[in-house]
């Protein structure tokens, strides 16, 4: 539960070992150099020209979106997960000599890609076709076939449906001559023949209803354009479908693409930093930080690739800026997810990953209380976690959920719920079912304070939440004695979390009827919080004194404040309870089970889908609100963000997994 001291470093070194000796920080991914300017490299590569990184690896990206497409063209069941790429570094170093190989695949590719575009505008156009002529698709002979004669002028298009009564009744009084076809879109298509002496009053007609006339005077049938269209559309989309299945030939070079392109992204990396490269005409001045712990490992790989080289490391103060490494052990390191989504810790603040990895796995489990949802959390988030990429963040979040599972089976245990069912309640008799009632009940257990009766889950969650601002204090005043602010560790930390804590126990002595807690705990909790109030501004200067005072003395509100928002732990693991017990108890077992055969039929299935909804409801509320908790409640204490997350060079990659 601690972060990295960091070191600064400055390496000089002769220009033409620059290359040697980033590898040679690569192999040690302990090395973020300082990079922050767009870059635009060429990549030497054995083919017959070079071209700028950033297009090659546009290209890069293009063929693999193509080639994810194109296993929708495998059988059903073939379409597997690319296996993960291990590679050791000298191998990833190596990459670039097999460019060569990588721009065969990719010049197939973007023919195929070229090809498909060509079809896919010939299908938009097959389709236009049939949009433009179906109106039309009623006429009984070719459009041509309706053109104007010497005393006749012959008009054809659509008119809308609630028009066409007053329109061709206004035809007939000219003395025209019209002829109706149904079309689509509540339209209506008509044929109309007039004598050219008609035309002007025909055409007021036509406007008035807004008639549209038919563009088209090609000796063909619409019928016979639109089989034509479909037809093309068939074609083309057969070809396309070809073309999938000509390109599932390149998925075995899926996963060299892919690592292509984790090594154009790296030469894009070093590009940027060595942008800010101070140099000479034959040597270079490279700058970044190094983990104090690993200088040496730096410096020993450094000497080892270089003629001549000077090296020098000098520790960042705490009070000034450095990129945040946590040092986790490997269960917390999954937890770093759920605080980097608030804000990465500040280099001089203090990791708080270990105490919250405890309290939101606690927090989830009361959330949820149930021993089913438990399993199916265990089980589903390790699967799931076993599935993604070593280290990312969705592989972290799901051992996270996997966690909480753990504290859901022992909760659901305690308060007795199997998918909502009382199993305990159901198999232990009565001597059980009366401790249930009243101790463990969340409706029916009661407990009394100072005259006023609550549920007794709710005062457990309560006073578990006061414990939780408690710990947050205390590492207030751990973050304030490492910058050896002790007084204000004392006062400001360490006063008021015994303050929290008394409470607690006094709390805990009013519902118990334990007279020492219920008498000298509200001493103690009322001389703690005039301590923590009078010497609120110890640590200021002048009136400024005065003021944390006061303001001190106002700030217990929040605290009232803060520890009634942990409340939402009973009422979401009350409210998700209630829900699995009406699927599994009143609708299933206590409605449709009597019925029989069938009846238990739909019961179980209504048992699984009810309480399936009711598990992805509870994980959404149960990790908004558990997260709430900690970033607002607990972070609020002591936390100090900001921070930005140590990058060494070489290690921001998508799919490769170097071996070191």
């Amino acid at each position: 539960m601690a972060i990295a001291e960091m070191s600064r470093m400055v390496a000089v070194c002769l220009s033409f070992e620059k290359d040697a000796l980033l590898s040679a920080f690569v192999k040690t991914g302990a090395v973020e150099l300082c990079a922050t300017r767009e870059y635009q490299a060429t990549l030497p590569m054995a083919v017959e020209s070079s071209e700028p990184l950033t297009d090659y690896k546009e290209r890069l990206e293009r063929a693999l979106l193509f080639l994810e497409e194109a296993k929708t063209a495998l059988p059903k069941g073939e379409a597997k997960k690319s296996a993960p790429i291990t590679l050791s570094v000298e191998e990833f170093l190596s990459l670039q000599k097999k460019a060569a190989e990588v721009e065969e695949t990719l010049r197939q590719t973007e023919e195929i890609t070229e090809r498909k575009l060509a079809i896919k505008a010939e299908k938009a156009a097959a389709r236009a076709d049939q949009r433009a002529y179906a109106p039309y698709r009623a006429l009984p002979m070719p459009f041509a076939a309706y053109a104007d004669t010497r005393s006749t002028v012959i008009t054809v298009g659509v008119a809308d449906g609630d028009k066409v009564d007053g329109l061709t009744a206004g035809l007939s009084a000219v003395g025209a001559e019209w002829k109706a076809y149904p079309s689509e879109g509540g339209k209506t298509l008509l044929v109309i023949a007039a004598v050219k002496e008609d035309k002007a009053e025909v055409e007021e007609l036509l406007y008035a209803a807004g008639f549209t006339r038919c563009p088209f005077t090609q000796n063909e049938r619409a019928e016979d354009k639109i089989a034509a269209a479909i037809e093309a559309e068939r074609v083309a989309s057969e070809e396309e479908q070809a073309l999938l299945t000509q390109a599932t030939h390149f998925l075995p070079q899926e996963n060299a693409l892919k690592a292509q392109l984790d090594y154009v992204e790296f030469v894009l990396e070093k590009g940027k930093a060595e942008e800010r490269f101070r140099a000479t005409a034959s040597t270079l001045v490279i700058e970044g930080y190094v983990p104090t712990q690993a200088v040496e490992e730096v410096r020993a790989a450094a000497e080892g690739v270089t003629s001549a080289l000077h090296l020098e490391f000098s520790v960042v103060p705490r009070t000034e800026f450095a990129p945040t490494l946590m040092q986790n052990k490997k269960t917390t390191q999954n937890f770093e997810a759920v605080t980097n989504m608030y804000s990465v810790p500040a280099y001089g603040a203090l990791d708080p990953n270990g105490a919250m990895s405890i309290f939101f796995t606690l927090f989830m489990g009361l959330l949820m209380a149930d021993v089913g949802y438990g399993i199916l959390m265990l089980l589903g988030g390790f699967w799931f976690a076993g599935r993604q990429q070593q280290g990312s963040t969705v592989q972290r979040m799901a051992k996270v959920f996997a966690y909480g599972g753990a504290f859901a089976v022992l909760f659901g245990a305690l308060f007795d719920s199997f998918f909502g069912y009382g199993l305990l309640r159901a198999t232990c008799g009565s001597g059980y079912n009366a401790f249930y009632a009243k101790y463990l009940d969340a409706i029916v257990a009661q407990a009394s304070v100072a005259g006023i009766t609550v549920p007794s889950i709710l005062l457990w969650c309560l006073g578990l939440g006061t414990l939780h601002l408690a710990f947050g204090l205390l590492l207030k005043a751990a973050q304030c004695f490492g910058r050896k602010q002790y007084l204000e560790g004392v006062f400001g930390g360490i006063v008021w979390a015994l303050a929290l804590v008394s409470l607690t126990l006094w709390v805990f002595g009013m519902v118990s009827g334990t007279e020492p807690l219920k008498t000298y705990g509200a001493y103690v909790t009322a001389g703690l919080f005039v301590v923590g109030v009078l010497t609120a501004g110890i640590a200021e200067k002048g009136l400024g004194k005065v003021v944390k005072v006061f303001s001190s003395a106002y700030g217990i509100i929040n605290y009232a404040s803060d520890i009634l928002s942990y409340a939402r732990l009973y009422g979401l693991m009350l409210s998700g309870a209630q829900i699995a017990s009406i699927f599994t108890n009143t609708l299933a077992i206590g409605l449709l089970f009597p019925k029989g055969p069938v009846g238990i039929a739909f019961g179980v299935i209504l048992i699984i889908v009810g309480n399936l909804f009711n598990l992805a409801m509870n994980l959404l509320g149960a990790f908004i609100h558990n997260s709430r908790l900690q970033y607002v409640e607990f972070f609020g204490k002591f936390y100090e963000g900001e921070g930005e997350l140590f990058a060494p060079l070489g290690q921001t990659r998508r799919f490769v997994r170097l071996q070191r």
